[in-house]
């Protein structure tokens, strides 16, 4: 779960995907809610990831930082408005803005604003277009608020400019938005 059990696989995979395909030059992320009785949510909110030392054309080892937020839900559990993901803290062995890995298996913690936490494990897919990066993870409520339901997360980039790669610090930080499903209670 990505309450720090398996961090490193999904995010090396958007850090990868959103660089690798800015240097490519074409290029293309959503998430899910609520609880109890609650038969279907729909959050939408923001992914804040930071990379140090930035990400250059050289392959290294760098700390990644991400906390995702889910600001606006609407849910038929009324008592969930919010949410939010980490913060996951990790380090990326050989990442650089040239590195495209392809899918994977993940999983994330929600917490609710109402107290309550949703365990989802992920299967991620990746894809790229038109100068945007989307990651898509479906599952299944594995604990918690929802479990049972259907989970659909995507998270959205857009692609960097390749020529921050060539910067002496490289890329720093990049932010997108996250969109999260819950459905099937």
């Amino acid at each position: 779960m990505r309450h720090h059990a398996h961090p490193v696989p999904r995010l090396r995979r958007v850090l990868a995907t959103v660089l690798g395909c800015a240097m490519a030059a074409a290029t293309t992320l959503f998430m899910a809610g609520p609880a109890h009785a609650a038969s279907s949510t729909t959050c939408t909110g923001t992914s804040n990831v930071t990379y140090s030392p930035g990400l250059t054309l050289t392959p290294q080892t760098i700390a990644v930082s991400e906390t995702d937020t889910l600001t606006s839900c609407t849910s038929t559990d009324t008592t969930l408005t919010a949410g939010y993901m980490g913060p996951y803290a990790f380090s990326v062995p050989n990442a650089g803005c040239n590195y495209l890995p392809g899918v994977g298996n993940d999983g994330v913690r929600i917490h609710w604003n109402n107290g309550q936490t949703s365990d989802v494990p992920l299967t991620i897919v990746l894809t790229a277009t038109g100068g945007i990066v989307q990651e898509t993870g479906t599952g299944t409520v594995a604990a918690g608020e929802f479990t049972g339901a259907t989970v659909v997360i995507t998270w959205i980039y857009p692609v960097v400019n390749p020529l921050q790669c060539l910067l002496p610090g490289g890329v720093t930080a990049h932010n997108g938005t996250i969109v999260a499903q819950i459905t099937g209670l």
